[in-house]
């Protein structure tokens, strides 16, 4: 682990030694710009992480969501576009999988023997396996999650050693101008 402090310090040696004084990129200025990009950085790094199976290990996080009725919250710091890679486990450890759309409990579709999960918004819904009618207790999500960014950028980040060498090189080529961001357009 490292704090936010260390892997700005990091970032910047490593731009300097690539290209030259790291201090004349735009992304650096006196406003916080560096800064600014780590959520970004940290979020990018997970995205490309959490695309191969290989590296998985260094960002999975099993989150207990308490299940009351069937429905819990969603963790923020879950990656919810990964959800259909999830594992998911009940206290009755039932076979679970994960929808991204709600399923017609009116169609002719019988799904008794197979528990499911969707997410609605920032809830999860579980429909336990037959005979369960309405489930309340823990359901663990193990998933591709971000860490939480303390607000004081000299608290370490929690992230394992090698991803956090991955956000370092990642930030110091963002300097450089050699990083694209996954940008989202909005109508």
């Amino acid at each position: 682990m490292a704090s936010g402090e260390e892997i700005f310090a990091r970032a910047r040696t490593i731009a300097t030694q690539m290209a030259g004084d790291a201090n004349l990129s735009a992304v650096i200025d006196a406003k916080g710009g560096i800064r600014a990009l780590l959520p970004h950085a940290i979020r990018e790094v997970y995205r490309r992480k959490a695309k191969d199976q290989k590296y998985n290990a260094d960002i999975n996080v099993t989150k207990t969501v308490a299940i009351v009725g069937g429905s819990g919250t969603c963790p923020d710091e879950i990656m919810r576009e990964f959800l259909s890679q999830a594992e998911f486990q009940d206290d009755n450890g039932s076979l679970i999988t994960y929808f991204d759309y709600g399923v017609d409990m009116n169609s002719t579709v019988n799904f008794t023997q197979l528990g499911y999960v969707t997410l609605q918004g920032d809830t999860f819904l579980y429909t336990a396996p037959a005979p369960t009618v309405s489930y309340s207790g823990d359901l663990d999500v193990t998933v591709p999650c971000t860490p939480v960014i303390p607000g004081s950028m000299a608290t370490d980040i929690p992230m394992t050693d090698a991803t956090t060498e991955d956000v370092i090189l990642f930030l110091a080529e963002a300097i450089l101008g050699k990083e694209q961001f996954q940008v989202v357009t909005m109508p």
